[in-house]
């Protein structure tokens, strides 16, 4: 009996850590980071948190902004949906870009775990510093944003 009992809880835990948790109604997201130009801070770079809607429903826009002159930023926000949200991140940047028109997008996936419920985010994501010489393999270039 204890043998099942243990079994019982060690997969109840396996599906916990494998399912994650969902989420409905009012949910907020926050995220921070700095971003740089080779050696330097990228400055005044437009940041975009979106809660990225798939098929006819546009995104939702949960807070925008530009880095500081250390080339950080803080975004936060909240929408209201009926399933868990699907947040990204959007970097518009002229970093390493040539005479290309338009500026390179960049864009990542934010993990769930880090959603909260209610209009006021519980967690802070760090995404760290990231340097925006780099080429993302599926960047593209953005003219309207």
């Amino acid at each position: 009996m204890k043998f099942l009992l243990l079994l019982a809880g060690v997969i109840a835990v396996s599906y916990a850590s494998i399912i994650p948790e969902q989420h409905t109604g009012v949910q907020s997201y926050k995220v921070k980071g700095v971003l740089y130009c080779g050696d330097q801070p990228a400055s005044n770079v437009k940041v975009l948190l979106v809660d990225d809607d798939f098929g006819p429903d546009p995104d939702d826009e949960l807070d925008q902004g530009y880095t500081d002159n250390q080339g950080r930023f803080e975004l936060s926000g909240d929408t209201t949906e009926g399933t868990t949200i699907d947040p990204h991140l959007k970097v518009y940047h002229d970093c390493n870009d040539g005479i290309t028109p338009c500026q390179r997008r960049w864009k990542f996936e934010l993990p769930n775990k880090y959603i909260s419920s209610g209009r006021t985010p519980t967690k802070t994501l760090d995404i760290g510093t990231w340097n925006l010489e780099a080429k993302l393999p599926d960047e593209e270039h953005d003219c309207v944003h």
